[in-house]
C-alpha cells in the first residue's frame, strides 16, 4: 500500500509538469498595446505584424506548407493569412455551414499546428465575400460560433472574419447586418477573447463602414494599386497609401484610436500584375509603418493562389519562397525587432522633414519619431538629399546611421551632429530612385547599437 501510494503520488506530479509545461509552452494570445496604436503579447512584448497571404492554402500538399512555413519563419514573418473557401489538395473543399467536411477543418488544424511550432500566428476568414451574399444572418452567425468554438482554446489565430468585405463595395449583397452576425457568431463561439478585424475589400478599408465598430483594429487592402480611389478627401486625387493609413491614424472611436496596417498590399510576381518589383514591395511597407501601420502584409504570387506549376510570371510555391521582395521584408522584420520596446514608441510626424516631399512614389520620404522625441526615423525612396529638423529630436548629442533596406546592413555613421532647426541629409549612393534607404536618429546609445 505505501509503495502504491508513493506511486500515484509521483505519477500525480508528473502528470502536473506535464500540463504545466503543456500551458507554457502554448504561444501567447494577442491584444491591442495599451496606447492602442500596436499589437502586443499578453505580456506586453511588441508583436512585429509581418504578414504573407496563403489564402489557397489547402492545394498545397503537407511537404510543400512545411518548406513555406520554415523559410518564412526564419525571415521573420510573423502572420500567414488562410482562407476556409478552396478544396483540400486530395479532396473537397470545407463543406457547408451545416454541414461541415472535418477531414478539411482536420487540414486547417494541422496548418496552424505547424504554425505554432515555428513560433507564426494564422489569420483566418471564414471564407470570401460570396459566403455572406448566400447565407442568411442566422446561418452565419452559427458558421461562426461553430469556428470560434473550434479554435477557442487556440491562442495563435486572428480573426479576419471575412474576405474582401470590410468597407464592401457589395452593399446590396452583403448587408453589414450579415457581417455583423458573423463578427457575432465568432466572438460568441471563441468567447471573444481573440483579435478580430474584418478583411478590407479592394481598395478600401474597414475605417470607412460602419465595421470600425466591430474591429479590434482597422485595415486597408491597397493591393495591386499606388492610389486609392473615391475617398473621402477634400480634393479630387487619389489617396496615396501613406494617406490611408494616416487617416486611420487619425480616427478616434469613443476618445481612442484603433490599430491600423495594409493587410494586402502590391504583391509580388502575380500572375494578373506582373510589373511589381522589389522596390515597389518595400517602400510600400516602408511607407505605411513610418504613417504609423502596425505592421504589414506582403504577398506572393504561387504562394496565396496556392500554386504546384508556373502561371504566367508566378512561380510555383516552392520557388516563391525565394522571391527577392519577401527577402527585404524579412530584412524590414529583422530591423522592426532590433528596436524592442522602443518599436511601441513609434509615431509618424512629417514636419521632420524641411525640404520639399514629393508624393511621386519614387522619391516620397515618411519620418516617425518617438513618442518621448529620444530617437527618429526616416526613409527615403531614392538617395536624394532631403533636411530634417534636428531640434525636434531631443537628445543631448544627436548621432545618426543609415539602413540600407536591400542588403540588411548598416553604414555611414555620424556622431555629435548639431542638434539645429534644419540639416540636409544625403543618402549614400547615386542610383536615383529605388536606392532606399532608412535614417536612424538618435543619442549614440542608441544609434551606436547598430554599429
Amino acid at each position: 500500500m505505501f509503495l502504491l501510494n508513493h506511486f500515484h503520488r509521483y505519477l500525480s506530479i508528473i502528470i502536473m509538469l506535464s500540463l504545466l509545461y503543456t500551458v507554457e509552452a502554448q504561444m501567447q494570445k494577442l491584444k491591442v498595446s495599451a496606447n492602442n496604436r500596436f499589437i502586443v503579447t499578453e505580456d506586453e512584448e511588441p508583436f512585429v505584424w509581418i504578414g504573407e497571404t496563403n489564402w489557397f492554402f489547402a492545394k498545397l500538399p503537407p511537404s510543400t506548407i512545411d518548406s513555406i512555413l520554415d523559410v518564412r519563419s526564419k525571415q521573420g514573418f510573423t502572420v500567414l493569412f488562410v482562407s476556409c473557401r478552396e478544396k483540400l489538395h486530395n479532396g473537397d473543399g470545407p463543406g457547408s455551414i451545416k454541414n461541415p467536411n472535418e477531414a478539411w477543418w482536420r487540414y486547417l488544424d494541422d496548418y496552424i499546428a505547424k504554425c505554432e511550432k515555428r513560433g507564426m500566428y494564422v489569420g483566418i476568414t471564414l471564407g470570401w465575400w460570396g459566403v455572406a451574399r448566400s447565407n442568411n444572418e442566422a446561418d452565419l452567425f452559427d458558421y461562426g460560433k461553430w469556428v470560434g468554438n473550434r479554435y477557442k482554446d487556440q491562442n495563435n489565430i486572428v480573426w479576419l472574419t471575412l474576405g474582401e468585405a470590410g468597407s464592401h463595395s457589395r452593399k446590396a449583397t452583403i448587408p453589414d447586418e450579415k457581417i455583423e452576425a458573423l463578427v457575432n457568431g465568432i466572438r460568441t463561439g471563441d468567447t471573444g477573447n481573440k483579435l478580430l478585424t474584418v478583411h478590407a475589400d479592394f481598395k478600401r478599408g474597414t475605417s470607412i463602414s460602419n465595421h470600425s465598430d466591430l474591429v479590434d483594429f482597422n485595415n486597408w487592402q491597397t493591393s495591386q494599386w499606388c492610389c486609392i480611389d473615391d475617398l473621402p478627401r477634400k480634393d479630387d486625387r487619389s489617396w496615396t497609401v501613406w494617406e490611408a493609413i494616416q487617416f486611420d491614424y487619425n480616427q478616434m472611436y469613443d476618445g481612442r484610436p484603433k490599430p491600423t496596417l495594409d493587410s494586402e498590399a502590391w504583391y509580388e510576381n502575380n500572375k494578373d500584375f506582373c510589373d511589381a518589383k522589389p522596390f515597389n514591395i518595400r517602400r510600400r511597407a516602408y511607407f505605411t509603418i513610418f504613417a504609423g501601420a502596425l505592421g504589414h502584409t506582403y504577398g506572393a504570387g504561387g504562394i496565396w493562389d496556392g500554386l504546384t506549376s508556373t502561371e504566367g510570371c508566378s512561380g510555383n510555391a516552392l520557388k516563391a519562397i525565394n522571391y527577392e521582395g519577401a527577402k527585404h521584408i524579412g530584412f524590414m522584420s529583422d530591423f522592426l525587432h532590433e528596436l524592442g520596446h522602443d518599436f511601441l514608441k513609434l509615431q509618424p510626424d512629417q514636419s521632420l522633414i524641411l525640404s520639399d516631399n514629393s508624393e511621386d512614389y519614387d522619391y516620397h520620404v515618411q519620418a516617425s519619431i518617438s513618442y518621448d522625441n529620444r530617437f527618429a526615423l526616416v526613409y527615403s525612396a531614392s538617395d536624394n538629399p532631403f533636411t530634417v529638423d534636428l531640434s525636434k529630436v531631443k537628445v543631448d548629442s544627436i548621432s545618426s546611421i543609415w539602413f540600407n533596406p536591400r542588403t540588411n546592413t548598416y553604414q555611414d555613421p555620424k556622431l555629435n551632429l548639431s542638434a539645429s532647426k534644419s540639416y540636409e541629409f544625403d543618402p549614400p549612393g547615386e542610383s536615383g530612385p529605388g536606392n532606399d534607404w532608412v535614417l536612424i536618429l538618435g543619442d549614440k546609445a542608441f544609434a551606436g547599437k547598430y554599429l
